[in-house]
């Protein structure tokens, strides 16, 4: 959910708590399911990706004692969740940062009356909030009384998988296999990859990013309904990049919006924000998100070296050369050269977003099966949206 569903369903939390620690614990009657099945299925099953969704996916499968493997691509796991620990003093997120619902999301997805664990939590509502248009920057501070939402405060969303869902399967991970074709045709489902490795499987759970798809880098053997194709290749996932910079001395506000009032809250496609709000540090670590066409403004020049001296030459435009007179150390993460990723999220569907997730969500010959954020409703284009995705996905396959 992004800042348009936010003031759309009239969330500002401005006056709320900025810090929470909550208790990760479930009652079993959570809004993503039951994890446990009743299922006669008793075969074994393969996930492609080890994202989100399908650390979700094993993990549900591991609880429901059905035996599968999870092939990843990349020699890491996490798909768009990704940290870094040594930038600064407290962790940072490379990819999904931001909590786009309320924290007890978090135990719906463990779904463990047995496991508990404090997380603490801030309330991200940016007190201060300049608007960059025509050249010049203005302070418009009030709009913190539009804006407000969730974020960790000594964690990541890597942090939460690690420690809650990959100690039950990370045994059932294999990392940097490309998977190359997966052929249904046959009794079982075939799946091969780059490293003319074969495995057979009797369900295989498909988790790879839209733009994946869209690429064709997974060969479907039969070839995808021309209905599927369609659907695949109508949902936007443009460029994504995110920049973290260390400066000596603080220049810059909270957070700094571009255009007009009317366009901050309508856009969310560049944001620069103080990426150490309320997290207890006293470095200055300034962060950039930028998606779709504002991201290819960067993405396009080619390299990192290139990128970050575009950002500083931008910023000290903007605050009269204090990024190149304070910068200290940087970091880039460019989703779009991630060759197993290629941007940063399904963003938006041409077509009738009910129909087209339905569409795509359909089994093949009830061997092949979808799930990811792009196929999550009321959460779609997040991190929760991609496991509740998994648990519809599991749920639906056991059941069939």
């Amino acid at each position: 959910m992004d800042k348009r569903e936010f003031i759309k369903k009239g969330l500002t939390l401005g006056a709320g708590l900025p810090f929470l620690s909550i208790i990760l614990q479930s009652c079993g009657e959570e809004s993503l399911g039951a994890p446990l099945i009743d299922t006669n299925f008793s075969g074994n099953v393969i996930i492609v990706g080890a994202g989100a969704a399908g650390m979700t996916a094993a993990y549900l499968l591991q609880r429901n004692n059905i035996p599968y493997e999870v092939i990843e691509a990349a020699p890491v796991i996490g798909g768009r969740v990704k940290r870094i620990q040594d930038f600064a003093d407290f962790p940072i997120d490379l990819g999904a940062e931001w909590i786009h619902t309320d924290p007890s999301i978090l135990s719906e997805i463990v779904n463990d009356p047995t496991v508990t664990g404090d997380i603490d939590f801030i309330t991200y509502n940016p007190q201060t909030i300049h608007l960059y248009k025509n050249g010049k920057v203005r302070e418009r501070n009030w709009f913190n009384n539009f804006y407000s939402e969730w974020k960790f405060k000594n964690t990541t969303w890597f942090g939460f998988f690690e420690r809650f869902i990959l100690p039950s399967i990370e045994d059932n991970i294999t990392l940097n296999l490309p998977v190359t074709s997966i052929d249904s045709s046959g009794s079982t489902t075939t799946v091969t990859t780059a490293h003319g490795n074969v495995r057979q499987a009797d369900r295989v759970i498909v988790t790879v990013p839209i733009k994946i798809l869209q690429d064709e880098v997974i060969e479907f053997r039969p070839a995808l309904s021309s209905e599927k194709r369609e659907v695949i290749n109508n949902i936007s996932m443009d460029d994504g990049l995110k920049v973290f910079i260390e400066f000596k001395e603080r220049f810059y506000p909270d957070a700094l919006l571009f255009g007009s009032f009317i366009e901050a809250l309508t856009a969310d496609d560049k944001t620069y924000y103080d990426a150490a709000f309320r997290k207890g540090s006293n470095r200055n670590i300034l962060g950039l998100f930028t998606i779709n066409d504002e991201a290819t403004r960067y993405t396009s020049l080619g390299s990192d070296e290139r990128i970050i001296e575009e950002v500083i030459n931008e910023l000290d435009d903007m605050f009269d050369g204090q990024a190149s007179l304070h910068y200290q150390n940087h970091v880039i993460q460019n989703w779009s050269a991630e060759p197993y990723i290629r941007g940063s999220y399904s963003y938006t569907f041409s077509g009738s977003q009910n129909s087209m997730v339905d569409t795509l969500k359909a089994p093949i010959n009830n061997k092949i099966y979808f799930a990811g954020e792009a196929l999550s409703i009321d959460a779609q284009a997040t991190v929760h949206g991609a496991s509740e995705s998994a648990y519809d996905t599991v749920r639906r396959m056991l059941s069939a």
